[in-house]
Parts: C-alpha cells; sequence; structure tokens
C-alpha cells in the first residue's frame, strides 16, 4: 500500500497504541524519512499530547487585557455596595489573568455554596464567568500553533451552555483548519451539540470539504451516531468521487446502508 500524509498520521496513531504490525511499522519509518517535516509534526502533537496539562497558558495580547479590563469593570461597578478597594485587585489580575481567572471561578463556587445570595446575583456572576471562558476560547483558537487551538476547543467542555459565536468558531475550525488534529477535536466538540438542529446540519455540510480519510471516518461514525439519515448522500457523494481513498470505501459503504436503514 501506497503511503500518503493522511494514511501516515493514521498508521502513527495505530502504532502509538501499539496495534501496527512490524511490517507496516518499516514502511511508516521510511515514509517519514523521506518526510521529515511531517515527522517532525507528528513528534510535536504527540509530545503535546501526552504533556496537555502541564501546558503553559499563552500571555494576553493588548485586546485580551482590554477585554479583561472590561469584564473587571462590569464586576466593579456591580460591587460599588461593598466597602472595598477593588484597584489592586484589579491591577493583579490584568498582570495574572490566568492564576486569576482559575481563582474567580473557586471564588464564585465557595461563595455560592458559602455565602448566602440571591438567585439572581448568582446566576449572573455564572453568567459573566461563562462570558469571560468564551473570551479566552475565542482568542486562542485564532493562535497560530495548532497545540493552542486544540486546547482552545477542549475549553467547550467547560462551556454547559450553547452558544453561537462559539459554535461557528467550531464549524469553521471544522471546516479549514490546516492540522487534522484540530478538526478532529472541534468535531468532538461540536457533537456536545448534537441535538441543535444548526450543529447536525453544519455537520452534514461538512462532510464535503473534508479530504482526510480520518476526518471522512470520523464524520461517518458522528452520523451514525446522531442518527442523521440525510448524510448518506453526501457520503454517496464522496463515495464516487475518484479521490476517495481506498482504505475506507469499505467503511463509507457500510455507513451509507446503516443510515439508510434508520
Amino acid at each position: 500500500m501506497k503511503l500518503n500524509k493522511d494514511l501516515a498520521t493514521e498508521w502513527w496513531m495505530d502504532n502509538l497504541e501499539g496495534q501496527l504490525d512490524a511490517e507496516r511499522k518499516l514502511q511508516l519509518d521510511a515514509y517519514l524519512k523521506e518526510n521529515p517535516e511531517l515527522a517532525i509534526e507528528l513528534r510535536e502533537t504527540t509530545a503535546f499530547w501526552m504533556q496537555m496539562e502541564n501546558l503553559e497558558s499563552p500571555a494576553p495580547s493588548e485586546a485580551m487585557d482590554l477585554k479583561f479590563e472590561a469584564m473587571l469593570s462590569g464586576y466593579q461597578s456591580a460591587a460599588n455596595r461593598r466597602v472595598f478597594d477593588w484597584a489592586p485587585l484589579t491591577q493583579w489580575f490584568r498582570a495574572n489573568w490566568q492564576v486569576g481567572f482559575a481563582a474567580l471561578i473557586i471564588g464564585l463556587v465557595i461563595g455560592t455554596l458559602v455565602i448566602p445570595k440571591p438567585t439572581q446575583e448568582v446566576d449572573q456572576l455564572a453568567a459573566e464567568v461563562q462570558d469571560m471562558k468564551k473570551i479566552l476560547m475565542l482568542t486562542l483558537i485564532e493562535k497560530p500553533q495548532a497545540q493552542e487551538r486544540i486546547k482552545a476547543v477542549n475549553m467547550v467542555s467547560e462551556m454547559p451552555r450553547s452558544d453561537e459565536k462559539v459554535i461557528e468558531a467550531l464549524v469553521f475550525t471544522l471546516n479549514q483548519d490546516p492540522s487534522n488534529n484540530v478538526r478532529l477535536a472541534a468535531l468532538e466538540a461540536l457533537m456536545v451539540y448534537g441535538s441543535n438542529s444548526s450543529v447536525r446540519e453544519a455537520l452534514v455540510s461538512s462532510i464535503a470539504t473534508q479530504e482526510s480519510p480520518l476526518l471522512q471516518v470520523a464524520l461517518a461514525d458522528a452520523m451514525v451516531l446522531l442518527q442523521e439519515k440525510s448524510a448518506a448522500a453526501q457520503f454517496s457523494k464522496v463515495l464516487s468521487s475518484p479521490k476517495v481513498d481506498d482504505s475506507i470505501k469499505s467503511k463509507l459503504e457500510s455507513t451509507i446502508q446503516t443510515l439508510k436503514e434508520i
């Protein structure tokens, strides 16, 4: 079997899981020697996944400073009735927003459990924390480093309510991101909103934009999981394309049949 970038990536993942036989491993090693740029990309991606929890948060840009300053101003206005000097805290938070953001969430939880507050005020604070997470996510997803964009996509799991801007960013990432790993992460994040009809339509439309066998197979599994019958027609078009990879034809045929029987 002739290797290409997508198949080599798939074999690399299989090898990491101990599922690649010796013959294919030799083929993969030879291919990566001929394609050192891909080898570097795969090693860096693997290192990222293994060290995800140890990654440092990026330094905030000037735009991020302004956004957080605006959010903090809202908190300060809401708390003017308390006798407390917020200026030093605001300055510290702007300089250490990563730690401050975590502290804010912890403080919100403790305050909710220990200090009685009107329900409306608690709901407002929770909404503002959600907005801060959204700002951070939308900022990171525009970073040039693939690992930062993956980190942004993974933040969606911390956002219990769907947001139109977040969903739009995930759909754009699924269809346009240059990294297949980032696209896969975006697909996984979008599945959280699978009950949303607009998200389902976006996933079906995305089938035609994907050229990577990895993404095509992942979308096939997603459509079966969502029982989205309308995806069968899209996969039929992919299957009839001369560019479709032979290694996934049987998978797509099986998916089409399953969707038609739903």
